[in-house]
């Protein structure tokens, strides 16, 4: 079977998206179904396609190439390909939340989305959460959407205590305890009732528990607004796996999220997890998190407070994580994945 996939979002730097496509990639290689690999974003240009992915064979126009199937990523519909497509849809934040959303993200994603329905694309979602608001949103019944989990790479598993320490201690400075938030910073990461209500703990408990935040500069943060933060920039992954790693709480109070893939990572890694109780991740945290509302600061406050001077129950949510993190694979979402494309492509099913 002839796959072609778009890896745009995949060369560096890598956001969450990028990190699904990149491992996407190599568990389709390795399950035999080595794809041929397109950059269609045009800023995705100045990328060396063969570094990031050694070996792999390079396509240029999907729409000559005979493809069998089209996998689109990157919220790019490849011009005048007309042949059998699948289309991954994260979520549906540009409608639900637009403004945490720039003006011309909010046209690219919509466009995305109703380019691939008028091309009868199959749609691949992230969460059950995001089948369920396509479905309210544009009535695309539950039943004609894919629900395909992405699970952590591999390279996301607890480091050594003294090894991650060290690490941190060399590139950022970073000794001892600390909270960790990790996303791009912009509203809707919610960093900023993060760190209000980081701002309301003891300050004793915010001195022995700095908040660090980890990720690229976003849009839409005044100044000020995180104030009390560390804020450590776009790090890269073995950085963040030993960030994750040696937190003491992993703080993710999205506001919404196809998926939430850095709460699975940060189980992954071993971190106890707090984290909304809203859109998707619930569902990701599968009952080993702590979940509390995103819009209540004080909440988030007695949250992190808790589970800051509870030892016993940051250590049964390491337990529940770890677990829960080895429940989603990505051998098993290589394989849903190969199915969903033989199905599209009226190809008979693999071995």
């Amino acid at each position: 079977m002839r796959v072609g996939v778009d890896i745009s979002k995949a060369l560096p730097p890598r956001d969450g998206i990028g990190r699904f496509t990149a491992e996407l990639v190599r568990a389709l290689t390795q399950a035999g179904a080595a794809p041929r690999l397109y950059a269609l974003d045009p800023g995705a240009g100045g990328a060396d396609v063969d570094a990031c992915f050694p070996g792999a064979e390079v396509g240029v126009d999907p729409a000559r190439d005979g493809l069998d199937v089209f996998h689109a990523t990157a919220w790019t519909v490849p011009a005048h390909y007309r042949g059998p497509l699948v289309f991954t849809c994260y979520d549906l934040t540009f409608l639900s939340h637009p403004d945490c959303h720039t003006f011309d993200n909010k046209v690219r994603c919509l466009s995305a989305l109703l380019e691939a329905r008028l091309a009868g694309a199959a749609i691949a979602a992230v969460s059950h959460a995001t089948a369920r608001e396509l479905e309210a949103r544009f009535g695309i019944a539950a039943a004609d959407v894919r629900v395909v989990h992405p699970a952590a790479a591999s390279a996301f598993r607890p480091p050594a205590a003294g090894e991650a320490r060290r690490r941190l201690a060399e590139r950022f400075g970073v000794e001892g305890p600390f909270v960790l938030a990790v996303g791009t910073l912009e509203p809707r990461k919610n960093l900023r009732r993060l760190a209000a209500a980081w701002s309301g703990l003891p300050a004793e408990l915010r001195r022995r528990h700095p908040l660090l935040a980890a990720g690229a500069e976003g849009w839409m943060l005044a100044d000020g607004e995180l104030d009390g933060v560390r804020r450590l920039g776009f790090v890269a992954e073995d950085d963040l796996v030993a960030l994750y790693g040696a937190a003491s709480v992993f703080a993710y109070p999205s506001l919404a999220e196809g998926f939430g893939l850095p709460v699975l990572e940060a189980m992954a890694c071993g971190a106890p997890v707090l984290t909304s109780d809203v859109s998707s991740l619930p569902e990701v945290a599968g009952g080993a998190a702590r979940l509390v509302d995103p819009l209540d600061v004080d909440a988030l406050r007695d949250a992190l407070r808790g589970l800051l001077e509870d030892p016993d129950e940051r250590e049964r949510l390491r337990g529940l994580g770890l677990r829960r993190a080895a429940d989603l694979s990505w051998a098993a979402t290589a394989r849903r994945m190969l199915e969903l494309y033989r199905e599209v492509a009226r190809l008979p099913p693999g071995p």
